[in-house]
Formats: C-alpha cells, sequence, structure tokens
C-alpha cells in the first residue's frame, strides 16, 4: 500500500455532560457525509475503517453505506484520551490545543502526551493494516490525532493544520511515510 486516506468525521454535537469520546453526530451531519463519499468515490477504496468512538463509527458507516464498502471499527484510533474535560469556550479550546501540540511530550491535560497519542495512532494504523493486507481503506478518525501524526512529516504547523481541518475532510496520505498529498474537503 501507498497510501491511505485518513477522514475526519463529520460534525458532532457538543454536551457539556458528555464526554468528547461519546459525542454524537449533529442533526444534519449525514448530508456532509453523504457529498464526502461522493468525492471519494474516484479514489478506488475497498473498505471503510473507524475509531470506535460514536462519531467516527457514525460517520464510517455513512461513507461506507454511500459508497457500497464493507466496515469494520478497529482499536487505538480514537483520539487523544482527554477523559471528562468540561467543555471550554473557544478562546480556552484554542489556547489548551495550541500548548498541546507545541508541548508534544509535556502532559497538558488529558491522559496522553501528544507523542504518546500520535504513536498509539500510528501503531492502532499499522495494526489496521495488519489485519487487512493489501486493502484500500478510508479510515475514519480524528482531527487531533490525525495532524499529530500527518504534520511532521509534510512539513506542516500541525496546530494549523488541526485548525484548518474540517468536519468531515479526507486526506490522502502516503504511508508509510504519513506525507499528506491532498486534502478532500465537503466545501
Amino acid at each position: 500500500m501507498t497510501e491511505v486516506v485518513l477522514v475526519r468525521h463529520a460534525p458532532s454535537r457538543p454536551q457539556a455532560d458528555v464526554p468528547a469520546s461519546q459525542w454524537r453526530l449533529r442533526e444534519g451531519a449525514g448530508e456532509s457525509i453523504r457529498t464526502l463519499a461522493h468525492r471519494l468515490e474516484p479514489l478506488d477504496l475497498d473498505l471503510v475503517m473507524a475509531s470506535t468512538e460514536p462519531k467516527a463509527v457514525a460517520t464510517g458507516r455513512g461513507l461506507a453505506r454511500h459508497l457500497a464498502l464493507p466496515f469494520a471499527s478497529a482499536p487505538r484510533l480514537h483520539e487523544h484520551e482527554r477523559g471528562n474535560l468540561p467543555l471550554l469556550d473557544e478562546a480556552a479550546w484554542q489556547g489548551t490545543l495550541r500548548r498541546f501540540f507545541r508541548h508534544p511530550d509535556v502532559l497538558v491535560f488529558g491522559r496522553e502526551t501528544a507523542t504518546e497519542a500520535r504513536e498509539r495512532f500510528r501503531g492502532g494504523l499499522r495494526s489496521a493494516f495488519e489485519r487487512n493486507p493489501g486493502a484500500h481503506p478510508a479510515i475514519v478518525a480524528h482531527g487531533t490525532v490525525m495532524s499529530l501524526l500527518v504534520a511532521g512529516p509534510s512539513g506542516l504547523d500541525p496546530y494549523e493544520l488541526w485548525r484548518d481541518l474540517q468536519m468531515p475532510e479526507a486526506w490522502v496520505v502516503r504511508w508509510p511515510e504519513m506525507t499528506l498529498q491532498r486534502r478532500i474537503a465537503v466545501s
């Protein structure tokens, strides 16, 4: 395999009393999934995989349905482990993520550093590929871990890459180098 398609999940519905890892998709997210599926058709994908988080599973199932492909969820593809972080206002959230990306070996928030999250995600991808040899998958995951994995090898600032990432958006990435080849957005 020389390419993998990483997909950030469709828009989620933040809930102050629910951990982000359990958020569901926002009402109306199906339209953006359908649009992204249409834009992914030329890529000749043969499988859709997703993290086990509900927003990724729903996005993955929707893409698989529209592309008429098999779907599977896989471990270790989840977002940075944040625990029960309270819902922050936008300025506080942006500042926290800026520190998180700029200090990858420091535990800024949650249960893992940026480096730990990146390596866990990379290992999850490797395991998924080993279980599906020869597959050309779309892998539905999360913006923070995607940005952590792709930014450095692509010569990009991880915070800026994360900040500009849409929900949903697909990245065609060279494997195993993890260099960003192109972006496929909905809007």
